[in-house]
């Protein structure tokens, strides 16, 4: 699943690294957390209420886009601002 996301051009950095910014990527039981944290160039003001839910929802949309094409089963987590990964066993079409 990284790979797949690194080839369409994210950056990612694990979610035990603590205070990466980007991309975070963590394992939970048996699916794989994806989720970003904004870097403090967005908001050189520092506001404690910058959500950032345009840049969040654009994001969720392009996870969801590139991992469900990609064969992996995608939920997305509105209230978290994280996406589930799992991933899904396609039975081949008969040709």
């Amino acid at each position: 699943m990284c790979q797949t996301l690194t080839r369409a051009g994210f950056d990612i950095a694990s979610a035990s690294t603590g205070q990466a910014t980007g991309l975070r990527v963590g394992r939970e039981q048996d699916v794989v957390i994806v989720s970003w944290v904004p870097a403090d160039e967005l908001d050189p003001a520092g506001r404690t209420d910058a959500s950032y839910e345009g840049i969040r929802t654009a994001l969720r949309r392009a996870l969801q886009e590139i991992l469900t094409q990609a064969g992996y089963a995608v939920e997305v987590d509105r209230t978290g601002g994280h996406v589930r990964v799992s991933r899904v066993h396609r039975v081949p079409a008969d040709d």
